[in-house]
């Protein structure tokens, strides 16, 4: 295959931890056109003398938004939890990931289609369930702090952001000053809802992908993540809720989508930094713009002022 900087830093790294007999194969390509999948990692499949492996480097242009040592410890804590391939190999200098295999014979990445029954839901909450029941990092994570740095990025950069940016920051402001006025006990979370970080096999099990955004935090936040990635209409959220609660109030939907407009506005100013940030070929901006569109839908819907009543109790 061809050498690329990401290669050369996983072979340093897999030498430097004694593995030899090195075959090297290129993983999932990067897609961003409008979701994500392989964006912030280069992945490779490794067979080696100790056997065989998935290999995730981080981009150096995606460094400034991912915390490489956190990513692994929240990686750590939910394989633990037994909803992810474990850590075998963690090179912070290489920003090399080494995990045990999914081999790709039996599991595949899985779709929205996939994920929608009610029975895939039920089996996608008993993972996150797990992760939240689990080892928890040392680390808490903050939908607000990860917006400040993406706000702090796109000022340095430069970034053109949409005419209409400071009246989504606003009401983003007050969302998250309304989910904060009663915080829930915070949990491990998995902190991603897309169907491609979930993988399933044959028999219809499920396996966790991408703990990046892991950490502990509000379990209503893995909740509403879930929901925005996989159903568009509110009965879908309200059954989903109803599923994980036996509550399912107006406040628990209104705050999970609260949650979700936090996670759309993040992943729009993402899109639009990394379209300036990164010069791979992958179209960024285009996860931005769908999720600058939810934000808008989010916004301008006319319960919007009532859930930040709701939630603020």
């Amino acid at each position: 295959m061809t050498s690329t900087l990401e290669f050369d830093r996983l072979q340093h790294a897999l030498a430097a931890a004694g593995l030899t007999d090195l075959q090297l194969s290129p993983g999932t390509p990067g897609v961003a056109s409008p979701t994500r999948l392989a964006c912030e990692w280069a992945g490779f499949h490794v067979h080696s003398d100790q056997g065989a492996f998935y290999a995730k480097v981080l981009y150096d242009d995606m460094r400034p938004v991912i915390d490489f040592i956190q990513s692994v410890e929240a990686t750590r804590c939910a394989a633990a939890a037994g909803v992810t391939p474990a850590v075998r190999l963690a090179d912070a200098n290489q920003g090399v990931m080494l995990l045990e295999r999914l081999a790709p014979e039996d599991w595949h990445w899985a779709r929205l289609d996939r994920l929608q029954s009610e029975l895939s839901l039920e089996g996608l909450w008993r993972l996150k369930q797990a992760v939240q029941e689990g080892p928890a990092p040392a680390f808490e994570r903050s939908p607000w702090a990860d917006l400040e740095k993406l706000r702090t990025l796109c000022r340095q950069q430069a970034v053109a952001l949409p005419a209409d940016h400071a009246w989504i920051d606003d009401c983003v402001d007050q969302a998250w000053h309304a989910l904060r006025q009663h915080p829930s006990e915070a949990r491990p979370l998995h902190g991603d809802g897309l169907a491609g970080n979930v993988m399933v096999n044959a028999e219809g099990k499920f396996q966790l992908l991408d703990f990046d955004r892991g950490g502990c935090f509000d379990p209503w936040y893995d909740v509403a993540l879930t929901l925005n990635e996989l159903y568009p209409f509110e009965p879908q959220w309200r059954a989903g809720i109803a599923r994980w609660s036996a509550t399912a109030s107006d406040a628990d939907y209104a705050r999970c989508r609260l949650y979700g407009l936090l996670d759309d506005w993040y992943w729009t100013l993402w899109g639009l930094w990394a379209g300036v940030a990164s010069t791979r070929p992958l179209e960024f901006s285009k996860v931005g713009q769908w999720t600058l569109l939810r934000c808008r839908m989010t916004i301008q819907e006319s319960r919007f002022e009532s859930w930040l009543r709701q939630v603020r109790g």
